[in-house]
């Protein structure tokens, strides 16, 4: 072989060989940029400011200082709130408030290996006192803090006072959902609606069945929350004899009975004298007494206002029929009177 050809053949080689150099080394680069990028949103956005307020601690990212401030007085009154409705049971003696901007940050300053649901705009870890709130959503949109605050708040209340005692089961979802709406939650058009088509088409799930019915993403109108907020709320406004509504305080007893380790029926009789399914047909029946005859009255109330609409436009329509009339009659005098005056002129 010539000296030519192998030159040519060492050079070929060669030139094989820098470019798989390069590849890897292009791939390494391209590796640590990544890893480096991970590790950068892995460890979320810094949280500089720190507000106290009695039991709750809010740290925040730099631009929600004053959000910090002012979530911070209605967090530690809320707790107070919270701890009214449970009784004298365990209170929260510390938790965590973080705040951050966008809801996709929730995840990378939650606790160690806990993460975030991807839809979630706040979070509650209970078992360590943190939760995590989020001004915007993640398509940008301003969200309610102080609701979703206190909401939150609520979960770490319950979760505490119902998990006291060791190997005390968490308390079911649609008790912890219904007593975080039941504490963050006004009024909703879009709640009462779910409510009213799940009455009319016969769509109302047990309460044993309640739980295994929310939606894999926390929705406010969602039947099942919906559902659990009215059952809870019916818990707490009604009383322990005869299904009077008074005060709170058969729903404290009956929180009460699940700390000590109760069962939810035997709570529920303790409580309440009826069983969880005997207070779950009186509320389903109020239920439906609520949304059934809701469009009966509102229907009445159109018929009343359309009949009442049609008395007035037909007094309206007598009353101009009456000034015709009058003007009719005053306009046939005019004329007589004219026409006696020029019979009184030929004459004369």
């Amino acid at each position: 072989m010539s000296r030519a050809v192998l030159r040519s053949t060492a050079l070929a080689a060669l030139t094989a060989l820098a470019s798989v150099v390069l590849v890897l080394v292009l791939v390494l680069v391209l590796v640590l940029t990544l890893g480096g990028m991970s590790r950068a949103h892995a460890a979320g956005p810094a949280l500089p400011v720190r507000v106290e307020r009695g039991r709750l601690v809010v740290v925040a990212e730099a631009g929600l200082a004053q959000e910090a401030r002012l979530l911070a007085v209605t967090g530690e009154r809320a707790l107070t709130e919270i701890a009214d409705d449970l009784g004298g049971l365990p209170a929260v003696d510390r938790v965590e408030a973080r705040l951050v901007i966008h809801a996709e940050d929730l995840a990378a300053v939650a606790p160690p290996g806990r993460g975030a649901p991807p839809w979630a705009v706040g979070v509650a870890y209970s078992d360590v006192g943190v939760v995590i709130v989020a001004a915007r959503g993640r398509r940008g949109e301003l969200l309610d803090m102080k609701n979703t605050l206190v909401h939150e708040l609520a979960h770490v209340a319950l979760g505490r006072a119902l998990g006291a005692l060791p190997g005390s089961p968490p308390p079911p979802r649609w008790l912890n959902e219904g007593f975080a709406y039941l504490h963050s939650s006004d009024f909703s058009w879009e709640r009462a609606q779910t409510l009213f088509s799940a009455v009319l088409g016969g769509r109302v799930p047990s309460i044993h069945e309640l739980d295994a019915a929310f939606p894999a993403e926390e929705n406010e109108v969602a039947l099942a929350y919906a559902l659990a907020y009215d059952f809870v709320g019916f818990l707490a406004s009604r009383g322990a004899v005869d299904g009077v509504s008074g005060d709170r305080a058969a729903f404290r007893r009956f929180l009460a009975e699940l700390a000590r380790g109760a069962g939810l029926d035997a709570a529920a009789r303790t409580a309440y004298a009826r069983s969880l399914g005997e207070l779950e047909r009186e509320w389903l029946e109020r239920l439906r007494e609520r949304y059934l005859w809701l469009p009966a009255g509102t229907f009445g109330m159109l018929v009343w206002g359309f009949t009442a609409l049609l008395l007035v436009l037909a007094w309206l329509r007598r009353r101009h029929q009456k000034r015709l009339r009058l003007r009719r009659m005053e306009l046939e005098e005019t004329i007589a009177e004219a026409a006696l005056l020029r019979e009184r002129d030929l004459l004369n």
